[in-house]
């Protein structure tokens, strides 16, 4: 069982005052342009002007409407995702262990996102639970605080009575990312970066500016740029112009969202996230990020579950065809079952799906590489990358400026392109 934690939604925060538009048709040249302001396309901006380059984000705003629109998605649209440390893969727990390190430095700007109310992470198996035993003993030096027990810790949450549990602490819990990228793109503008609110369509060699490229902007406009490195999430095999693209395959998924009345609020007060394996015909684990509070003002629990099958989308047209249609809305039943049985009791309001892009790869871990000279991708995050977004973006940066990889932890094969 392997649960994803990032899927979109459509709740609206308001227009992206941060982003200018473009000035005329040519903006830089720039140091390093980042495609995609996303939560790690915003942090590799980020990154990037703390190191005194002069940089540029690409990337659009959330679409006021999902239905009309028809350009690219991004994978933050959203108010809950779970962040923590424990992980069965130490790659996974450690790139956790540097992003959660930065969230005060990123919220220092005034944007908070971060909500401390603990994780639990339950398994059913054996060989899961020691990998997760052997990842939380060597993320204890780091101060990583977490508890081995059997069977549910909280009695609001419906567990199997023998199931392997890890309870971690603060600052384990969830994130808002919508919050997340504007504190990015906030604190990335106060170092003297740039946003520009466009859609990359594709990159073109400029070799009379000693081989440097051209951004080609879907309303006309161009970026010059020495070196990009593209975050683009689902579309990242999209962008036409570079020698490679990643290997990612993008499947369909389906989240509910269920609006709490003030007693609901009440009894489920301080409710830590949960990643729980499920018995459904349907779906094979199951992730829940407890009540939090949404644009609109409601109050909402949020639970996403891995189908067993998988719908891929294989095309661009594909992807934009999932997100703007309601084919989602026939997942709610089931859905609903695998929330009722987490949450016993539960009386939610009202309650609907929304449509999630996750793009995964063979080795289940992120591509950090380059895929033409001076271009290098971050793509493939296989649903986790909202809690680790910033160090994904850090990484990237670094292997854009330093045109290798420097890493003195995390071997760079394992992010190869073709890797796994």
């Amino acid at each position: 069982m392997a649960v994803r934690e990032d899927e979109q939604d459509d709740e609206r925060v308001g227009t992206d005052r941060w982003r200018a538009a473009t000035v005329g048709r040519v903006s830089g040249p720039y140091d390093l342009a980042v495609v995609g302001l996303g939560p790690v396309g915003a942090a590799a901006l980020r990154h990037a002007a703390r190191r005194g380059v002069r940089a540029v984000g690409v990337g659009p705003g959330e679409p006021a409407d999902l239905a009309s629109h028809r350009g690219a998605f991004a994978s933050h649209y959203d108010s809950g995702r779970i962040t923590r440390h424990l992980d069965r893969r130490f790659v996974w727990a450690e790139l956790a262990r540097r992003a959660i390190a930065e969230y005060p430095v990123i919220e220092a700007g005034g944007e908070p996102f971060h909500r401390p109310v603990g994780a639990i992470y339950a398994v059913d198996d054996a060989t899961a639970a020691a990998e997760l035993r052997e990842v939380a003993h060597r993320l204890a030096p780091a101060g990583v605080r977490w508890r081995e027990t059997v069977g549910s810790p909280d009695e609001r949450i419906g567990l199997h009575p023998d199931a392997t549990v890890f309870v971690e602490g603060p600052p384990a819990g969830h994130v808002d990312p919508r919050r997340l990228v504007r504190a990015q793109l906030t604190a990335a503008r106060s170092l003297g970066a740039q946003a520009i609110d466009a859609e990359v369509e594709g990159l073109e060699r400029l070799e009379r500016r000693g081989r440097s490229w051209s951004l080609r902007l879907r309303d006309g406009g161009e970026v010059e740029a020495a070196l990009v490195l593209i975050a683009t999430g689902p579309h990242a095999d999209e962008i036409a112009g570079v020698a490679r693209h990643p290997t990612v395959e993008v499947v369909a998924e389906t989240v509910v969202v269920a609006a709490l009345d003030t007693d609901e609020c009440r009894r489920l007060d301080g409710l830590p996230s949960v990643i729980a394996p499920t018995d459904h015909p349907v779906y094979d684990g199951c992730y829940l990020v407890p009540p939090t509070q949404y644009p609109d003002g409601t109050t909402c629990i949020k639970l996403g579950a891995e189908p067993r099958r998988t719908r891929v989308l294989a095309t661009a047209a594909d992807r934009r065809a999932w997100m703007r249609g309601d084919d989602h809305t026939a997942e709610l039943p089931g859905l609903l079952e695998v929330l009722h049985a987490l949450v016993p009791g539960l009386r939610p309001a009202r309650a609907g799906t929304k449509p999630c892009l996750i793009a995964t790869t063979r080795s289940g871990l992120p591509v950090i590489d380059h895929v033409d000279d001076g271009v290098v991708t971050v793509a493939g995050c296989n649903g986790y990358a909202a809690k680790s977004s910033d160090a994904l973006g850090a990484l990237g940066v670094s292997l854009a400026l330093e045109g290798r990889w420097t890493d003195a932890v995390l071997d760079g094969e394992s992010f190869r392109l073709g890797a796994g």
